[in-house]
C-alpha cells in the first residue's frame, strides 16, 4: 500500500505508534535512536516485569516492521548523517518538548520532505511552554473529568493515553501530507498537538461549559431519570458488564425483554416485566408509571447481573437480543475466541528468545493484509548495513564513527 514511501522516525514514546501504522501500510521505516537508546525502550511493561533494554514489551508492540539504527543528534556528524540520511526518505516524524528546540530544525530538508512534528501542546497560546508529561496533557485536554467516581477525583488512564491519540493523528497527517505532494509535488510541513488529539477522543460529551452555566459533572458511567441513576456497567460474578436500557420502540423493546428476564429468574417483581417499558417516559410524564418502577427494574438487573458470570450473560444476551457485553481485562482480550479466530494476533519471537502473542493488525482490507513481518529492532540492529547501502560509509568509517560516539 505505501511500498514507495520511506520515513525516518527519531524515535520517542509519542512517534512509536505513528512509525508503526506507517510501517505497518508498507511504508520503509528506519527508526532513529540515540546511541543509548529510545526513551520508548524504558516504558513498561517489561518481559517477566525485568527492566532491560530490550525487553520492553511496549517498545516491542510499537515497533514491530521498522528498521533501526543509532545517531547522536547532538554533534555534528550525526547532524550531518541525519540530513544526508533525509535525501534519501519522503518523511520526517519527530516529537519535540516545551523550551527544547527540536535537533532538526538547523537541518535544510528537501523541499519535497513531508516532517510531521508532535508536541505537548500548540506551538502557539498560554500553554505552547508548559512542560509536559502524559499526565498533564491528559489533565489540560479536560478528558479525565468525565470518568471515575462522581465524589472522587478524576479517574486518569492506566496507559499514556495522549501519546497515542497524538501518534495516531501524527500517522493520519502524514498521509495528508503525501497526498498532497502527489497533487502539487511540494512537502508538507505538519504539526501535531497532544492535547488537541487527546481532546478529540472526548467531544461526545462537551468539556467546557457554556458562559454562565454550571460545571459539567461525571456520570459516573450512568444517566439520570426522574432522579433515578440508570448505571451502564454492572458488577457481575467475575467482574462488570455494560447492559444498555433503554426506552421507545426499538431500546423499549430490549428493555423490556431485560426486564422479563429478571423477573423469570427471580430478580424482579413480575409486574415489572408487565410495564410498557417502550412508552415508559411518555407514561411517566402521564404519571402512569413511576420512578421507583424504574429503580426497581435497575436494582433486579443489578442482583441478575451478580448471579452471572461475563461469559453467561454474554450468552444469553445474544439469545434474546440484548445489547449488553463484557468489560474485558487483558486476559479476556488475549483469550477472546473471536479475536483468535480472525487472526488478530500473531507470534513474535523476543530477544530474550521467547515467543508472545502480540496484535497484528489495527486493520483489515480486503485487497491489503497487515502482517508482522520483522520485530522490533534491536538497538542499532542495523546501523552499519544503512549507512554502508544509503550513504556508501566504508566499514572502517562506520567504525571510527561508532568510536567517536556518533553512531
Amino acid at each position: 500500500m505505501l511500498d514507495d514511501v520511506r520515513v525516518l522516525e527519531v524515535s520517542a514514546p509519542a512517534t512509536m505508534l505513528a512509525g508503526r501504522i506507517l510501517a505497518d501500510l508498507g511504508a520503509d521505516v528506519v527508526v532513529v535512536e540515540p546511541p543509548a537508546g529510545s526513551p520508548g525502550r524504558r516504558l513498561a511493561p517489561f518481559l517477566d516485569d525485568q527492566p532491560g533494554i530490550e525487553r520492553s514489551l511496549t517498545w516491542h508492540a510499537l515497533n514491530y516492521n521498522k528498521r533501526g539504527i543509532t545517531l547522536d543528534l547532538s554533534t555534528p556528524d550525526g547532524k550531518s548523517l541525519m540530513r544526508d540520511l533525509a535525501t534519501k526518505f519522503d518523511v520526517l516524524i519527530e516529537a519535540t518538548c516545551a523550551r527544547r528546540k527540536s535537533p532538526l530544525d538547523s537541518i535544510q530538508f528537501a523541499p519535497r520532505t513531508i516532517r510531521c512534528t508532535i508536541a505537548p501542546f500548540a506551538r502557539t497560546g498560554p500553554k505552547s511552554e508548559y512542560a509536559a508529561t502524559d499526565f498533564t496533557v491528559m489533565a489540560a485536554s479536560g478528558a479525565p473529568a468525565m470518568t471515575g467516581d462522581i465524589d472522587r477525583p478524576p479517574l486518569f488512564f492506566p496507559v499514556p493515553q495522549a501519546m497515542m491519540e497524538a501518534a495516531a493523528d501524527a500517522a493520519i497527517a502524514t498521509l495528508a501530507g503525501l497526498i498532497a505532494r502527489d497533487r502539487d509535488g511540494v512537502g508538507q510541513r505538519a504539526e501535531v498537538s497532544a492535547r488537541i488529539a487527546a481532546m478529540m477522543g472526548s467531544f461526545g460529551q462537551a468539556l467546557v461549559p457554556g458562559s454562565g452555566n454550571p460545571e459539567g459533572k461525571r456520570s459516573q458511567g450512568a444517566m439520570a431519570i426522574a432522579g433515578v441513576q440508570v448505571p451502564s456497567v454492572y458488577e457481575c460474578a467475575d467482574g462488570f458488564t455494560l447492559i444498555t436500557i433503554g426506552f421507545g420502540p426499538v431500546f423499549g423493546q430490549m428493555t423490556q425483554r431485560l426486564a422479563k428476564w429478571a423477573a423469570e429468574e427471580g430478580h424482579a417483581d413480575r409486574r415489572i416485566a408487565e410495564i410498557s417499558w417502550p412508552s415508559f417516559i411518555g407514561d411517566l410524564s402521564a404519571r402512569k408509571t413511576s420512578p421507583s418502577d424504574l429503580q426497581a427494574l435497575v436494582d433486579g438487573l443489578k442482583s441478575l447481573a451478580r448471579s452471572k458470570t461475563k461469559a453467561e450473560l454474554a450468552e444469553s444476551s445474544r439469545k434474546l437480543g440484548l445489547l449488553s457485553s463484557p468489560v474485558m481485562n487483558m486476559r479476556d482480550v488475549a483469550e477472546y475466541l473471536q479475536y483468535r479466530e480472525r487472526g488478530l494476533f500473531a507470534a513474535v519471537n523476543l530477544d530474550a528468545g521467547r515467543e508472545i502473542d502480540a496484535p497484528a493488525r489495527f486493520a483489515q482490507f480486503s485487497n491489503y493484509s497487515i502482517e508482522i513481518k520483522r520485530p522490533a529492532p534491536k538497538l542499532s540492529e542495523h546501523s552499519a548495513g544503512i549507512f554502508e547501502a544509503e550513504l556508501g560509509l566504508s566499514k572502517n568509517e562506520i567504525q571510527a564513527l561508532f568510536v567517536a560516539g556518533a553512531i
